[in-house]
């Protein structure tokens, strides 16, 4: 049997089912634990809130935290940098 091992968590199904279906897309083998479709999105628990993990096998990991981070992960400075300087002058433009 293979070692599945975490690779990022999720509070709601909808976000951990995306995730894990690009992976297994792309070849990877992928599942998620602690999910409970079908219920309230996150369960609530005592102490807190379920928590859905995604689980690769770890065989896979390396390439699986590649794509995941490339899907996924966001470097918002880059994308602040990236809006046109004009952005929000457009109302001393239409004169």
């Amino acid at each position: 049997m293979m070692e599945m091992i975490p690779l990022a968590h999720f509070a709601n199904s909808a976000e951990a089912g995306l995730a894990c279906e690009l992976l297994q897309n792309n070849g990877i083998r992928a599942m998620l634990g602690n999910a409970n479709f079908g219920a309230l999105d996150p369960l609530p628990v005592p102490g807190g809130f379920s928590e859905i993990s995604l689980l690769v096998a770890s065989e896979d990991f390396e390439q699986a935290q590649q794509l995941y981070e490339a899907y996924f992960a966001r470097d918002t400075a880059n994308e602040i940098d990236g809006l046109p300087e004009n952005i929000g002058d457009n109302a001393e433009d239409n004169d």
